[in-house]
């Protein structure tokens, strides 16, 4: 479950990403937005009891989220935004704002109801 105490921190946390692209730097702005998310799905995991290896990292939790497409739905956009490969120029196919992805999967895991 995702605490409010736990909400806040992981915002805390998104701010750097904000920051770090307001300064133009999109590497680390994505790292962090990644980051974040993947620690509210494995909060997500957590409340499911979902089986996952020992050790995976946050990443990886957004990747193995999508194996629950029904689950998911209404973030799947943001989900699929946030696992989006960039291409060799390390530039994005498309215009994506992974910041604001990252926020709204924090909402949907913080109301999340079994």
């Amino acid at each position: 479950m995702l605490t409010e105490e736990l909400y806040q921190s992981l915002l805390h946390d998104l701010e750097s990403a904000i920051i770090f692209e307001k300064k133009g730097e999109l590497n680390r702005s994505r790292v962090i937005a990644r980051q974040v998310a993947g620690k509210a799905i494995r909060l997500l995991f957590t409340q499911l009891h979902l089986k996952t290896p020992q050790s995976i990292t946050p990443y990886q939790y957004l990747i193995d989220i999508q194996n629950y497409p029904d689950l998911v739905a209404p973030i799947q956009d943001e989900i699929t935004a946030l696992t989006t490969r960039v291409n060799t120029d390390f530039s994005f196919p498309g215009k994506l704002n992974l910041v604001n992805a990252t926020q709204n999967i924090l909402l949907f895991v913080k109301g999340f109801k079994e």
